[in-house]
């Protein structure tokens, strides 16, 4: 096997855990489901060292980009994830009051943050990419970090953390999980967008898959993203973790691009509640 790959089992669950192929690449690597907690994990995967690095590095966003970038011409403008901000501001209103503290944690270059701020948060965030971090800093005008979580240090214990699209990238997801909730009061809650593998579409094409009618198996992102989950498996791996999950969700894309009108509502509504997307949103609280 290449030095940079390394073989594993779940998460959650261990080593000894039944496991199911639910597909192989021409490659070697595999897509496994565990039989007891449902996850669907990456084995062989990058180890950890390489894996950091497609985070890391100067080449995670073109910085020449930001030239002329401003956050107030990207609100005004109702730019790319505009729509997804407002629903990750919306999804903490829910549950949080104004005033409550929120770190951000893989805040990329801080929009939902500098949002969490103007609708009356105290809000900062953690970024491991320099370029993402500095983009943070000078342009979207937040406080960041610019380290990974365990290094981070904090007098404030915060009301909310935000873990948007980053536990399927993350080489030790309990870890991590356990270091927001020691950055958390007892009762607060964590807020968790992830790839959905019992999503509609998902399932949808993987069956296309299956029966020859759909070319390259693209499995939810792979070398970056290494795990995706379904309600079962967000409950197992919180539990473990020391939160209780208390609300499921999803954002169709009509939602996350603004394209919601009167013939879709009720359809892409009853997608949110049901959390029937690609996405799943948990909730889950500091028990």
């Amino acid at each position: 096997m290449n030095s940079k790959y390394e073989k594993v089992s779940c998460p959650t669950c261990g080593i000894d855990t039944k496991k199911k192929l639910v597909h192989k690449r021409d490659d070697g690597i595999g897509f496994y489901k565990c039989l007891q907690c449902n996850i669907e994990y990456a084995s062989p995967r990058l180890v950890e060292k390489e894996l950091l690095k497609l985070y890391e590095g100067d080449d995670w966003k073109d910085l020449s980009k930001y030239d002329d970038w401003t956050y107030e011409n990207w609100k005004n403008n109702k730019e790319f994830h505009y729509y997804l901000v407002q629903e990750n501001s919306n999804l903490v209103k829910k549950f949080l009051n104004k005033g409550s503290s929120v770190l951000d944690v893989g805040c990329d270059i801080g929009l939902t943050v500098k949002s969490l701020e103007e609708n009356g948060y105290y809000s900062e965030g953690v970024e491991i990419s320099s370029v993402g971090a500095k983009i943070a800093k000078e342009k979207t005008g937040i406080t960041v970090h610019n380290m990974q979580l365990g290094d981070y240090q904090s007098d404030i214990k915060y009301d909310g953390v935000l873990l948007l699209d980053v536990l399927e990238h993350l080489y030790d997801p309990i870890k991590v999980l356990t270091e927001c909730g020691d950055r958390m009061k007892q009762g607060g809650y964590i807020f968790i967008h992830v790839p959905h593998h019992g999503g509609i579409s998902t399932r949808f094409k993987r069956f296309l898959h299956k029966k020859g009618l759909k070319k390259g198996y693209k499995h939810f992102g792979f070398p970056a993203h290494i795990y995706a989950f379904d309600r079962r498996s967000l409950k197992a791996i919180l539990t473990k973790s020391g939160f209780e999950t208390v609300h499921y969700e999803s954002w169709p894309s009509s939602i996350t691009n603004g394209k919601v009108n009167f013939f879709n509502y009720i359809f892409i509504h009853i997608i949110k509640k049901l959390a029937l997307s690609d996405y799943i949103i948990c909730v889950a609280k500091k028990v």
